[in-house]
């Protein structure tokens, strides 16, 4: 025999309602269990039930039955029911249009019914594009009104293009949102709030409160303002989740990784995705080639990547570096690619570069079906082909103590007076990337990748911004060409850089940078 609940209204967030209060037995013709203590009912705006819709308290997960209801035992910790939203559905969002898809769990000792009304779509959204902006990391009022002025308005114009073709849009922060910086919570979301596209946020260590000393209460604050760390969402063949990865130990100690019992929730999550969908796991510290359990690399990095390459086609999206890097899992037959990518704010807000030369900016990705079809790095306030930046090898961009800043005086491979150098932020070494030196339009060789600095923005920020030599204002990276020309000088020659980047886009550059002008 079901046992008798007591029912508790709570604050919901979900674009549905909750129940009123009193005593239940069933819902819509559905028996409730006796160990249940969270339960409720999810129907469209017609009030038909919708079965098979995953619901969560992020610990666990469950569906909704025939009848449309769902219940479980929720974990003690739990602070929200939240559900996926299935595909054939719309995003709940609220009035300033940010995602509503949870609850919040207030009363804990007795059962808590929330009821969650989903919107039909016309059909599932095969075809859209994502947006992810990792690192807006806003400190003061001052980058906080760098991040509206500069990185909204451009984000907003990438869209209205998107949309002017019919296409949907979303958006999802990849961590970092604020630079330890509670009292800023709600202007930065203000800052997203009236979008012309709904931003799922990702938690990142700078958004866990500093001063608290357990992981639950440091997340507290990026709770309230936009509710569960750990959730997914379905769009068209694609099936999105957001995860905190952040494992805070307390008084600004933190290491990346997930627990156990996250692990589970993302086994439990998946287990209701079709094996042919392409999965999006989007994150803040990056997984890269990490095994042990250090700041930058993964516990359960192992089970997450076994986990992700069950699937058709599974992307990593991460922030936090404030660098763009391509990383490149190979993983029990599959290849899953790893995106770290360049940040909202650069290098902290400091001109608008990140320290391996990557532009202020954000990742673009068109999605068709269960593929990511075309995807690009759009660099904030400038046209979407700007993909290179070219330099001649032996200009010096100066010299900060034994350090010279240029490519002919720290590798013997480029000290050619015919070198060329060209920064591809957005390239990766899987080969889909070819890069070629072109000059009198006849092409002169493929240019080769090597992992180097990009000494025109180390200079930049290390003589104009007073920043330290071998500190975080240098990067050493890969995405870096270099080539000989036929003959001349590149600052006399007729050159043209080519990059094709395996995805149909040709990208061009036959201009040098030689001074600071424009950053």
């Amino acid at each position: 025999m079901a046992a008798t609940l007591m029912l508790a209204c709570s604050n919901d967030k979900s674009g549905g309602h909750d129940g009123d209060e009193g005593v239940e037995t069933e819902v819509n013709g559905t028996q409730l269990d006796g160990n249940t203590t969270l339960y409720g009912l999810v129907t469209d705006t017609s009030g038909n039930p919708i079965p098979g819709v995953v619901v969560s308290d992020g610990y666990g997960c469950v569906t909704t039955d025939a009848n449309g209801v769902y219940q479980m035992e929720r974990y003690k910790k739990a602070r929200f029911v939240h559900y996926s939203t299935p595909a054939g559905y719309a995003i709940n969002t609220s009035a300033d249009n940010y995602p509503l898809f949870y609850a919040e769990i207030v009363h804990k000792n007795i059962a808590d019914r929330h009821d969650f009304v989903l919107t039909p779509l016309p059909a599932p959204e095969s075809d859209f594009t994502l947006v992810c902006i990792a690192d807006p990391q806003c400190a003061t009022t001052a980058e906080i009104s760098r991040y509206v002025n500069e990185t909204i308005p451009d984000v907003e114009a990438t869209v209205d293009a998107y949309k002017a073709k019919g296409t949907p849009v979303y958006g999802i922060t990849l961590g970092d949102i604020v630079f330890d910086t509670p009292d800023l919570w709600s202007n930065m979301k203000e800052s997203m709030a009236n979008r012309n596209l709904p931003v799922f946020q990702t938690i990142g260590n700078h958004d866990h409160l500093q001063t608290e000393t357990s992981d639950d209460n440091a997340a507290a604050n990026f709770e309230t303002q936009f509710g569960p760390r750990n959730y997914s969402f379905n769009r068209g063949d694609v099936h999105i989740v957001s995860m905190d990865n952040v494992l805070y130990e307390g008084k600004k100690k933190y290491k990346g990784g997930i627990t156990d019992r996250q692990l589970e929730w993302l086994r439990q999550d998946l287990s209701h995705v079709d094996k042919d969908k392409l999965v999006i796991f989007c994150a803040h510290i990056p997984f890269r080639g990490g095994t042990s359990v250090t700041d930058e690399s993964h516990e359960n990095y192992d089970g997450v990547l076994d986990l992700l390459a069950e699937f058709s086609e599974a992307h990593i999206m991460i922030g936090h570096t404030h660098y763009q890097q391509k990383y490149i899992h190979k993983r029990n037959g599959k290849t899953i690619l790893e995106h770290v990518h360049g940040a909202a704010c650069g290098a902290w807000w400091t001109a608008n570069l990140c320290a391996d030369g990557t532009p202020n900016g954000y990742g673009v990705y068109e999605i068709s079906g269960n593929t990511i079809a075309n995807q690009y790095y759009k660099s904030t306030n400038k046209e979407a082909d700007y993909q290179i930046r070219a330099y001649s090898a032996t200009q010096v961009f100066g010299k900060s103590g034994s350090l010279t800043f240029g490519w002919a005086a720290n590798a013997p491979a480029m000290n050619d007076a015919k070198c060329i150098v060209a920064n591809v932020w957005n390239s990766d070494a899987s080969g889909n990337w070819k890069v070629s030196l072109w000059q009198n339009g006849t092409k002169v060789c493929d240019m080769t990748r090597v992992k180097t600095y990009d000494y025109w923005a180390y200079a930049y920020h290390v003589l104009y911004y007073s920043k330290s030599v071998g500190t975080t204002w240098g990067k050493n990276l890969d995405h870096y060409y270099y080539g000989n020309l036929a003959s001349g000088t590149p600052g006399a020659a007729d050159f043209e850089i080519v990059a094709e980047d395996g995805m149909g886009n040709t990208y061009r550059t036959s201009k040098l940078q030689t001074d600071f002008t424009g950053f």
